[in-house]
């Protein structure tokens, strides 16, 4: 992973300014923490601080396919070995100038899915395979069952495109005098619409404020930073689980290699609303590295593909993830 780096931050050094700055970023791919159980919370996905004009609308689909295998008893007894889509609709319109509104719904399907192949021959090419995986055949739905001595803490089945919790946005971008970073401050509310009895919702609301920001830093780069905070109510589930408020921080550098296609570098942190469990599958740290392209289809269209790992030896957060999303503005 540093010898990734590195060559990406060569690459960046080394690279000619375009003679034309008139090149499409469209920004970070919306990921957020994709991790099965943390899914059930509010965590508002990475993203620029940029809102739309007055009275425009901008519609999008993003779909991340997440692949888990997590067996242990530390002292919770979990198994986990199944994969999870989660593909979002969502719309955004522009209030007022530098004011924007959204709102998204999540559709889960939980299954077998189709990525064990691919993750097993990597992990064996560097020599760091998933023994959990050996437990079942490749792409099989083996169980999501999270248990603290006789009280079930989690306990999911299958779904087919089940609703997940909604959640409603409001962003404002502050104006700067040319020169400075471009800076939003947004809030979020979610409203407990998914299933909480078969792990697509937390049952309660949860309150979020974040900051959005980015810099172009040459004719090629740009920079994104997202930081936010996010109250989950609690407790949840049959053991009465307090929460913990959510921190997360997300970087990420955009490299334009033509005027319409990008490749972007990204980092992300995510600390677990969960705590005083003493198991690494609820209650540690995330931090997560992708990789990924954009293509500026056209100033109407957008397509985003990122790839994210979870580069910590935790378990809260999925151990690959594959999202695509597109964007529409008419």
């Amino acid at each position: 992973m540093r010898e990734i780096a590195f060559a990406c931050l060569l690459l960046l050094c080394t690279a000619r300014p375009a003679v034309s700055d008139q090149r499409e970023f469209l920004g970070p791919a919306p990921v957020r923490n994709f991790h099965p159980i943390q899914l059930i919370f509010l965590n508002l996905p990475f993203e620029r601080p940029q809102t739309l004009g007055r009275g425009r609308v901008e519609l999008h689909v993003q779909s991340a396919e997440s692949n888990e295998a997590a067996i242990g008893v530390d002292p919770l007894l979990y198994n986990l070995k199944f994969e999870t889509n989660r593909t979002v609709f969502g719309a955004r319109y522009g209030l007022a100038r530098g004011w924007e509104v959204g709102i998204d719904l999540p559709f889960i399907t939980r299954y077998g899915g189709f990525l064990d192949p691919f993750i097993n021959a990597v992990e064996s090419a560097f020599d760091a395979k998933n023994a959990y995986r050996d437990i079942y055949p490749d792409d099989r739905f083996g169980a999501f069952a999270v248990a603290r001595g006789d009280t079930v803490l989690f306990h999911g089945h299958e779904a087919t495109f089940q609703p997940g919790d909604l959640w409603l946005s409001l962003k404002r971008q502050i104006p700067l005098r040319e020169g400075l970073p471009s800076v939003a401050l947004r809030a979020a509310i979610k409203a407990p619409t998914g299933d909480p009895d078969n792990v697509l919702g937390s049952g309660k609301p949860d309150f979020g404020l974040g900051l959005a920001a980015e810099q172009r830093l040459l004719n090629r780069l740009m920079v994104y930073l997202n930081l936010d905070f996010v109250y989950p109510v609690g407790p949840i589930t049959p053991a009465r689980l307090t929460l913990n408020p959510i921190f997360s921080q997300a970087f990420a550098a955009e490299f334009s290699l033509t005027r319409r296609w990008s490749a972007v570098l990204h980092e992300a942190l995510y600390t677990s609303p969960m705590h005083g469990t003493g198991s690494r599958l609820l209650d540690d740290t995330l931090v997560e590295a992708g990789l990924g392209l954009n293509l500026s289809f056209s100033s109407h269209l957008g397509f985003q593909l990122m790839g994210i790992n979870n580069v910590t030896p935790v378990e809260t957060g999925a151990d690959f993830s594959l999202i695509l999303a597109v964007t529409v503005k008419p």
